[in-house]
């Protein structure tokens, strides 16, 4: 009697297809969002990029040079990211360097007199920034002059999305985007002075 029931249940087929289900959603549902949350990364960064790479290319003509178009061509990149994430965090910060190179070497470039690999004992060096002392980074926060190199920096940040937040090291995506261009050749470019390190 007992072994016709046990091969009764074994053979009894109602009810497997809500097992099976209850297996398979909670994965099911897992890939889905966190695909949603990939796809909507994605998107974020790449509205970033492209409006971050129309605002270089506003600050480089003539007519950026107001503070006031500057703040406008940046208050369009917050605005366009906000539209998608209305609560993100977003920070548009233009530097300026002499030329390309000044980008990826930033340190201004110094006469090592006495090679210790420090700018001092009055060792001559090119005032990039025109700030009197030598500096790491001879770049400017500002949009330059004439024919200066400008790197944006974009940074947005925003709360993940619930599932995110629950896997993520942190609660919060942080996304960065830069971009750079020369400004319009509207003048002719300043030579930055030499100077003695202290």
């Amino acid at each position: 009697m007992m072994r016709r029931r046990l091969a009764h249940l074994v053979s009894d087929r109602r009810g497997l297809a809500v097992v099976e289900f209850a297996m398979i959603a909670p994965v099911f549902l897992l890939l889905t969002l966190g695909g949603l949350e990939v796809c909507h990364t994605m998107y974020v960064r790449s509205l970033l990029v492209g409006q971050l790479q129309k605002a270089a290319r506003d600050l480089s003509l003539e007519g950026a040079a107001a503070q006031t178009q500057q703040d406008a061509i940046t208050a369009a990149v917050r605005s366009a990211v906000r539209s998608v994430v209305p609560a993100a965090t977003v920070t548009v910060v233009p530097k300026s360097y002499h030329d390309y190179s000044n980008v990826a070497s930033p340190a201004e470039e110094y006469n090592d007199a006495d090679h210790d690999g420090v700018c001092n004992h009055g060792e001559a060096f090119v005032d990039m920034n025109r700030n009197g002392h030598w500096d790491a980074d001879g770049g400017t926060n500002d949009r330059g002059g004439a024919k200066d190199v400008v790197l944006l920096i974009a940074t947005v940040s925003y709360d993940r999305m619930p599932l995110g937040r629950m896997f993520a090291a942190s609660p919060r995506m942080t996304l960065i985007a830069k971009t750079m261009i020369r400004n319009q050749p509207n003048d002719t470019q300043a030579d930055p002075p030499t100077a003695l390190c202290s």
